[in-house]
Protein backbone atom coordinates (compact mmCIF):
# COMPACT_ATOMS: atom_id res chain seq x y z
CA UNK A 1 0.00 0.00 0.00
CA UNK A 2 1.58 3.54 -1.17
CA UNK A 3 2.73 5.34 1.75
CA UNK A 4 0.86 8.72 2.66
CA UNK A 5 1.53 11.72 1.62
CA UNK A 6 1.94 13.47 5.58
CA UNK A 7 5.00 10.30 6.06
CA UNK A 8 7.09 12.24 3.19
CA UNK A 9 9.08 14.44 6.06
CA UNK A 10 12.47 14.27 4.56
CA UNK A 11 13.93 16.65 2.60
CA UNK A 12 14.80 15.85 -0.55
CA UNK A 13 18.67 14.26 -1.71
CA UNK A 14 20.66 15.42 -4.24
CA UNK A 15 20.21 12.78 -6.30
CA UNK A 16 16.19 12.94 -6.30
CA UNK A 17 16.65 16.69 -7.26
CA UNK A 18 19.26 15.76 -9.93
CA UNK A 19 16.34 12.89 -11.15
CA UNK A 20 13.77 15.33 -11.22
CA UNK A 21 15.42 17.93 -12.95
CA UNK A 22 16.52 15.01 -15.55
CA UNK A 23 12.80 14.79 -16.32
CA UNK A 24 12.21 18.75 -16.32
CA UNK A 25 10.66 18.48 -12.99
CA UNK A 26 12.21 22.50 -11.66
CA UNK A 27 10.74 24.76 -9.83
CA UNK A 28 9.99 28.09 -11.93
CA UNK A 29 8.28 31.35 -11.46
CA UNK A 30 6.84 32.93 -14.37
CA UNK A 31 6.60 36.07 -12.26
CA UNK A 32 10.13 36.45 -12.19
CA UNK A 33 10.63 36.12 -16.29
CA UNK A 34 8.14 38.31 -16.53
CA UNK A 35 9.71 40.80 -14.09
CA UNK A 36 13.26 40.39 -16.34
CA UNK A 37 11.14 41.21 -19.66
CA UNK A 38 9.32 44.50 -18.24
CA UNK A 39 12.61 46.07 -16.29
CA UNK A 40 14.46 45.30 -20.41
CA UNK A 41 11.66 46.57 -22.24
CA UNK A 42 11.57 50.34 -19.97
CA UNK A 43 15.43 50.29 -20.10
CA UNK A 44 15.35 49.23 -24.09
CA UNK A 45 12.49 51.95 -24.60
CA UNK A 46 14.16 55.06 -22.53
CA UNK A 47 17.37 53.99 -24.47
CA UNK A 48 15.96 53.84 -27.60
CA UNK A 49 13.26 55.66 -27.59
CA UNK A 50 14.72 59.47 -28.15
CA UNK A 51 16.85 58.24 -31.64
CA UNK A 52 14.04 55.88 -32.67
CA UNK A 53 10.91 58.64 -32.57
CA UNK A 54 13.73 61.04 -34.82
CA UNK A 55 14.41 58.93 -37.22
CA UNK A 56 10.36 57.89 -37.77
CA UNK A 57 10.05 61.36 -37.93
CA UNK A 58 12.03 61.89 -40.67
CA UNK A 59 10.70 59.22 -42.43
CA UNK A 60 7.14 60.62 -42.32
CA UNK A 61 8.75 64.06 -42.61
CA UNK A 62 10.09 62.93 -46.32
CA UNK A 63 6.73 60.93 -46.77
CA UNK A 64 4.35 63.42 -46.31
CA UNK A 65 6.17 66.38 -48.33
CA UNK A 66 6.43 63.87 -50.77
CA UNK A 67 2.58 63.31 -50.78
CA UNK A 68 1.91 67.04 -50.78
CA UNK A 69 4.35 68.27 -53.56
CA UNK A 70 2.66 68.41 -56.86
CA UNK A 71 5.15 67.71 -58.68
CA UNK A 72 6.30 64.14 -57.46
CA UNK A 73 2.63 63.92 -56.58
CA UNK A 74 2.32 63.79 -60.87
CA UNK A 75 5.11 61.46 -61.28
CA UNK A 76 4.48 59.27 -58.73
CA UNK A 77 4.31 55.15 -59.81
CA UNK A 78 3.50 52.24 -58.10
CA UNK A 79 7.66 51.73 -57.71
CA UNK A 80 7.70 55.12 -55.88
CA UNK A 81 5.31 53.90 -53.53
CA UNK A 82 6.16 50.34 -53.30
CA UNK A 83 9.92 51.85 -52.57
CA UNK A 84 8.29 54.43 -49.84
CA UNK A 85 6.93 51.37 -47.82
CA UNK A 86 10.09 49.39 -48.24
CA UNK A 87 11.76 52.47 -46.20
CA UNK A 88 9.00 53.00 -43.36
CA UNK A 89 9.17 49.02 -43.18
CA UNK A 90 12.84 48.83 -43.36
CA UNK A 91 13.42 51.70 -40.84
CA UNK A 92 10.60 49.96 -38.41
CA UNK A 93 12.27 47.19 -38.04
CA UNK A 94 15.78 48.16 -38.01
CA UNK A 95 13.97 50.23 -34.63
CA UNK A 96 12.27 47.41 -33.63
CA UNK A 97 15.07 44.47 -33.79
CA UNK A 98 17.36 45.37 -31.40
CA UNK A 99 14.72 45.79 -29.08
CA UNK A 100 13.27 42.88 -29.91
CA UNK A 101 16.68 40.76 -29.72
CA UNK A 102 17.18 42.52 -26.20
CA UNK A 103 13.22 41.10 -25.14
CA UNK A 104 14.37 37.88 -26.72
CA UNK A 105 17.78 37.71 -24.70
CA UNK A 106 16.55 38.51 -21.17
CA UNK A 107 13.80 36.11 -21.12
CA UNK A 108 16.00 33.39 -22.01
CA UNK A 109 18.46 34.61 -19.64
CA UNK A 110 15.60 35.10 -16.54
CA UNK A 111 14.74 31.53 -17.55
CA UNK A 112 18.40 30.29 -17.49
CA UNK A 113 18.86 31.42 -14.15
CA UNK A 114 16.06 29.87 -12.60
CA UNK A 115 16.50 26.19 -14.46
CA UNK A 116 19.96 26.33 -15.77
CA UNK A 117 20.78 24.49 -18.74
CA UNK A 118 18.22 21.65 -19.37
CA UNK A 119 18.15 19.00 -22.32
CA UNK A 120 15.20 16.10 -21.95
CA UNK A 121 15.40 13.39 -23.85
CA UNK A 122 12.33 11.99 -24.00
CA UNK A 123 9.10 12.80 -24.58
CA UNK A 124 6.49 11.21 -23.44
CA UNK A 125 2.95 10.98 -25.62
CA UNK A 126 0.17 10.68 -22.98
CA UNK A 127 -3.07 10.37 -25.30
CA UNK A 128 -4.91 10.33 -21.69
CA UNK A 129 -4.21 14.16 -21.85
CA UNK A 130 -6.75 14.64 -24.61
CA UNK A 131 -9.14 13.44 -22.82
CA UNK A 132 -12.04 16.31 -22.58
CA UNK A 133 -13.47 15.35 -19.43
CA UNK A 134 -10.16 14.84 -17.61
CA UNK A 135 -8.78 17.76 -19.25
CA UNK A 136 -12.00 19.67 -17.54
CA UNK A 137 -10.96 18.30 -13.92
CA UNK A 138 -7.70 20.03 -14.40
CA UNK A 139 -8.88 22.97 -15.68
CA UNK A 140 -11.37 23.64 -12.42
CA UNK A 141 -8.69 21.59 -9.99
CA UNK A 142 -7.82 23.43 -6.48
CA UNK A 143 -4.47 23.98 -7.85
CA UNK A 144 -6.03 25.93 -10.74
CA UNK A 145 -8.30 28.02 -8.38
CA UNK A 146 -5.60 28.92 -6.30
CA UNK A 147 -3.58 30.00 -9.43
CA UNK A 148 -6.31 32.35 -10.42
CA UNK A 149 -6.50 33.75 -6.84
CA UNK A 150 -3.23 34.26 -6.68
CA UNK A 151 -3.37 36.19 -10.23
CA UNK A 152 -6.32 38.03 -9.63
CA UNK A 153 -4.59 39.08 -6.14
CA UNK A 154 -1.46 40.19 -8.40
CA UNK A 155 -3.53 42.34 -10.81
CA UNK A 156 -5.57 43.88 -8.10
CA UNK A 157 -2.17 44.89 -6.03
CA UNK A 158 -0.25 45.85 -8.76
CA UNK A 159 -3.60 47.61 -10.94
CA UNK A 160 -4.11 49.10 -7.35
CA UNK A 161 -0.45 50.14 -6.81
CA UNK A 162 -0.18 51.92 -10.85
CA UNK A 163 -3.40 53.95 -9.99
CA UNK A 164 -2.59 55.33 -6.82
CA UNK A 165 0.49 57.06 -9.23
CA UNK A 166 -1.45 58.29 -12.12
CA UNK A 167 -3.90 59.49 -9.63
CA UNK A 168 -1.19 62.04 -8.15
CA UNK A 169 -0.72 63.11 -12.05
CA UNK A 170 -4.15 63.51 -13.19
CA UNK A 171 -4.79 66.98 -12.49
CA UNK A 172 -1.78 68.15 -14.69
CA UNK A 173 -4.13 66.29 -17.75
CA UNK A 174 -5.98 69.14 -18.08
CA UNK A 175 -2.78 70.94 -19.11
CA UNK A 176 -1.66 69.17 -21.60
CA UNK A 177 -4.04 70.93 -24.44
CA UNK A 178 -1.64 74.07 -24.35
CA UNK A 179 1.37 72.15 -24.76
CA UNK A 180 2.46 71.62 -28.78
CA UNK A 181 3.07 67.92 -30.18
CA UNK A 182 6.72 67.71 -28.71
CA UNK A 183 6.06 68.60 -25.25
CA UNK A 184 2.53 66.51 -25.21
CA UNK A 185 4.88 63.58 -26.30
CA UNK A 186 7.22 64.25 -23.48
CA UNK A 187 4.80 64.49 -20.76
CA UNK A 188 3.18 61.27 -21.80
CA UNK A 189 6.65 59.40 -22.35
CA UNK A 190 7.16 60.53 -18.83
CA UNK A 191 3.91 59.53 -17.16
CA UNK A 192 4.13 56.11 -19.03
CA UNK A 193 7.46 55.91 -18.11
CA UNK A 194 6.95 57.00 -14.48
CA UNK A 195 4.10 54.41 -13.86
CA UNK A 196 5.81 51.50 -15.54
CA UNK A 197 8.52 51.82 -13.44
CA UNK A 198 6.47 51.60 -10.79
CA UNK A 199 4.67 48.83 -10.85
CA UNK A 200 7.73 46.97 -12.41
CA UNK A 201 9.32 47.30 -9.02
CA UNK A 202 5.63 46.26 -7.55
CA UNK A 203 6.07 43.19 -10.28
CA UNK A 204 9.75 42.50 -9.09
CA UNK A 205 8.43 42.00 -5.52
CA UNK A 206 5.71 40.20 -6.39
CA UNK A 207 8.03 37.54 -8.90
CA UNK A 208 10.33 37.39 -5.69
CA UNK A 209 8.04 36.24 -3.17
CA UNK A 210 6.57 33.72 -6.04
CA UNK A 211 9.78 32.41 -6.93
CA UNK A 212 10.28 31.85 -3.25
CA UNK A 213 6.63 30.37 -3.21
CA UNK A 214 7.58 27.73 -5.89
CA UNK A 215 10.80 27.03 -5.01
CA UNK A 216 9.33 25.75 -1.21
CA UNK A 217 6.42 23.67 -3.58
CA UNK A 218 8.90 22.28 -5.66
CA UNK A 219 11.09 21.05 -2.62
CA UNK A 220 8.23 19.99 -0.51
CA UNK A 221 7.03 17.77 -3.72
CA UNK A 222 10.06 15.71 -3.63
CA UNK A 223 9.80 15.12 -0.14
CA UNK A 224 10.67 11.36 0.75
CA UNK A 225 9.54 9.06 3.64
CA UNK A 226 12.35 7.34 6.11
CA UNK A 227 11.80 3.52 3.99
CA UNK A 228 12.72 6.15 0.78
CA UNK A 229 16.03 7.63 2.45
CA UNK A 230 17.53 4.06 3.28
CA UNK A 231 16.70 2.61 -0.18
CA UNK A 232 18.23 4.87 -2.18
CA UNK A 233 20.95 5.13 0.54
CA UNK A 234 21.41 1.34 0.30
CA UNK A 235 21.18 1.64 -3.89
CA UNK A 236 24.22 4.12 -3.33
CA UNK A 237 26.04 2.04 -1.57
CA UNK A 238 25.18 -0.90 -2.22
CA UNK A 239 23.86 -4.24 -0.11
CA UNK A 240 25.63 -4.66 2.94
CA UNK A 241 25.15 -8.26 2.71
CA UNK A 242 26.78 -8.08 -0.70
CA UNK A 243 29.53 -5.75 0.04
CA UNK A 244 30.22 -7.75 3.18
CA UNK A 245 30.36 -10.89 0.59
CA UNK A 246 32.56 -9.26 -1.88
CA UNK A 247 35.40 -7.80 1.28
CA UNK A 248 35.25 -11.70 2.54
CA UNK A 249 36.19 -12.42 -1.11
CA UNK A 250 38.55 -10.10 -1.76
CA UNK A 251 39.92 -11.15 1.49
CA UNK A 252 40.36 -14.78 0.78
CA UNK A 253 41.97 -14.28 -2.49
CA UNK A 254 44.76 -11.83 -1.09
CA UNK A 255 45.35 -14.32 1.18
CA UNK A 256 45.84 -16.97 -1.33
CA UNK A 257 48.10 -14.80 -3.23
CA UNK A 258 50.11 -14.52 -0.34
CA UNK A 259 50.24 -17.58 0.88
CA UNK A 260 51.15 -18.51 -2.72
CA UNK A 261 53.93 -16.28 -2.29
CA UNK A 262 55.83 -17.00 0.88
CA UNK A 263 57.83 -19.77 -0.80
CA UNK A 264 59.80 -17.00 -2.75
CA UNK A 265 60.50 -15.40 0.04
CA UNK A 266 64.14 -14.80 1.84
CA UNK A 267 62.95 -14.66 5.39
CA UNK A 268 59.70 -14.70 7.93
CA UNK A 269 60.29 -12.43 10.54
CA UNK A 270 58.35 -13.57 13.92
CA UNK A 271 57.09 -11.77 17.50
CA UNK A 272 57.32 -14.76 17.84
CA UNK A 273 54.13 -16.40 17.55
CA UNK A 274 51.26 -13.33 17.00
CA UNK A 275 52.89 -12.06 14.04
CA UNK A 276 54.48 -13.40 10.88
CA UNK A 277 55.81 -10.90 8.20
CA UNK A 278 57.71 -12.79 4.84
CA UNK A 279 60.43 -10.68 2.89
CA UNK A 280 61.94 -10.43 -0.21
CA UNK A 281 65.01 -9.05 -1.57
CA UNK A 282 66.24 -9.44 -4.69
CA UNK A 283 69.50 -7.06 -5.24
CA UNK A 284 69.29 -7.24 -9.19
CA UNK A 285 65.83 -5.93 -9.39
CA UNK A 286 64.79 -4.31 -5.61
CA UNK A 287 65.89 -1.23 -3.97
CA UNK A 288 65.16 -2.52 -1.15
CA UNK A 289 63.40 -5.30 0.58
CA UNK A 290 59.56 -5.86 -0.09
CA UNK A 291 57.07 -7.78 2.21
CA UNK A 292 55.28 -10.22 0.14
CA UNK A 293 52.36 -11.57 2.92
CA UNK A 294 52.12 -10.85 6.78
CA UNK A 295 49.56 -11.60 9.17
CA UNK A 296 48.71 -12.32 12.98
CA UNK A 297 47.14 -15.04 14.98
CA UNK A 298 45.49 -18.10 13.12
CA UNK A 299 47.38 -16.24 9.59
CA UNK A 300 50.84 -16.24 11.59
CA UNK A 301 50.56 -20.24 11.76
CA UNK A 302 49.94 -20.65 8.60
CA UNK A 303 52.64 -18.36 7.44
CA UNK A 304 55.24 -19.85 9.35
CA UNK A 305 54.48 -23.21 8.39
CA UNK A 306 54.20 -22.67 4.75
CA UNK A 307 57.88 -21.24 5.24
CA UNK A 308 59.25 -24.28 7.16
CA UNK A 309 57.33 -26.60 4.57
CA UNK A 310 59.35 -25.06 1.65
CA UNK A 311 62.95 -24.53 3.37
CA UNK A 312 62.71 -20.43 3.87
CA UNK A 313 64.30 -19.23 6.69
CA UNK A 314 62.30 -18.27 10.55
CA UNK A 315 63.67 -15.66 12.25
CA UNK A 316 62.65 -14.00 15.13
CA UNK A 317 63.13 -10.35 15.71
CA UNK A 318 59.50 -8.39 17.58
CA UNK A 319 60.31 -5.12 17.34
CA UNK A 320 60.95 -5.60 13.45
CA UNK A 321 58.27 -8.08 13.04
CA UNK A 322 55.92 -5.53 15.14
CA UNK A 323 56.65 -2.55 12.83
CA UNK A 324 56.69 -3.92 9.16
CA UNK A 325 53.02 -5.56 10.24
CA UNK A 326 51.77 -2.31 11.86
CA UNK A 327 53.59 0.21 9.07
CA UNK A 328 54.26 -1.58 5.34
CA UNK A 329 51.69 -2.71 3.33
CA UNK A 330 52.15 -6.52 1.49
CA UNK A 331 53.78 -5.29 -1.81
CA UNK A 332 55.44 -2.46 -0.12
CA UNK A 333 58.90 -1.66 0.29
CA UNK A 334 60.30 -1.56 3.74
CA UNK A 335 60.79 2.31 5.31
CA UNK A 336 64.41 3.62 5.08
CA UNK A 337 64.56 3.46 9.17
CA UNK A 338 64.49 -0.62 9.18
CA UNK A 339 66.89 -0.96 6.39
CA UNK A 340 70.32 -1.49 8.70
CA UNK A 341 67.95 -4.33 10.73
CA UNK A 342 66.46 -5.97 8.15
CA UNK A 343 70.25 -5.98 6.46
CA UNK A 344 71.35 -7.58 9.52
CA UNK A 345 68.40 -10.36 9.49
CA UNK A 346 68.84 -11.07 5.60
CA UNK A 347 73.00 -11.10 5.97
CA UNK A 348 72.41 -14.01 9.05
CA UNK A 349 69.93 -15.80 6.84
CA UNK A 350 72.14 -15.53 3.59
CA UNK A 351 75.43 -16.62 5.63
CA UNK A 352 73.52 -19.50 7.07
CA UNK A 353 73.08 -20.59 3.39
CA UNK A 354 76.64 -19.78 2.75
CA UNK A 355 75.69 -17.68 0.41
CA UNK A 356 77.89 -14.43 -0.28
CA UNK A 357 77.40 -11.16 -1.07
CA UNK A 358 78.27 -11.67 -4.62
CA UNK A 359 75.73 -14.80 -4.84
CA UNK A 360 72.88 -13.05 -3.32
CA UNK A 361 70.59 -12.70 -6.58
CA UNK A 362 67.37 -14.05 -7.69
Amino acid sequence: MAEDSDNKTEPASEKKKADARRKGNVAVSRDVTTAALLCAGIGLLALLAGPGMHQLTDVTRLGLSMSFNPVIHASLTIDHIHALLMEYGLTSLLLMLPFMAGLALVGIGASLAQTGFLWKSDFPCDISRLDPIKGFGRLFSLRSVSELVKALLKIAIIGGIGGLVLGQDLPRLPELVHYDLWGLLTVMGWLTFKVASVITGAIIVVAGADFLYQRYEWERSLRMTHQEVKEEHRDAEGDPMIKSRVRTVQRDMMRKRMMAAVPTADVVVTNPTHLAVALKYDTANMSAPIVVAKGAGHLAERIRAVARQHGVAVVENKFVARTLYKLVDVGREIPVDLYRAVAEILAFVFRARGLTSEQVTR
